[in-house]
């Protein structure tokens, strides 16, 4: 790899954890492949225009001629302009409350089971 593309894969890697996502979390967020991400990270692939434009449009505060060149601003502290749960977690997310909400009705019904019981012994 040319240095000119290590510098902008460093670049890529200092967005990617200034952003405090995981890889599956970043490429979902920028919409390139996981594969792309993950090689990029080891220096495997040079970045490409793709993944370069993909930081620039959902990354907030990205300066595009810092990110392509590494002349211009830099900041830490990246923010994702949106961040969209996978189908994954959101289906993970409605499982844990559906089941939350169930454990929550048995509990409240064993409650006044409990409740019940005792007023009737008085």
């Amino acid at each position: 790899m040319k240095k000119e593309d290590k510098q902008r894969a460093d670049r890529v890697i200092e967005v990617f954890n200034n952003t405090g996502l995981n890889q599956r979390q970043f490429s979902e967020l920028i919409g390139v492949s996981q594969q792309l991400v993950s090689a990029v990270v080891n220096y495997t692939k040079k970045p490409n225009e793709t993944i370069l434009l993909a930081i620039i449009d959902h990354i907030e505060g990205i300066d595009p001629m810092w990110l392509f060149t590494g002349n211009e601003n830099y900041k830490t502290n990246y923010v994702p302009l949106k961040r969209e749960e996978s189908p994954i977690e959101n289906h993970i997310k409605n499982m844990v409350r559906d089941e939350f909400i169930e454990l929550s009705k048995d509990i409240i019904q064993k409650l006044a089971n409990i409740e019940d019981a005792i007023n009737n012994t008085n």
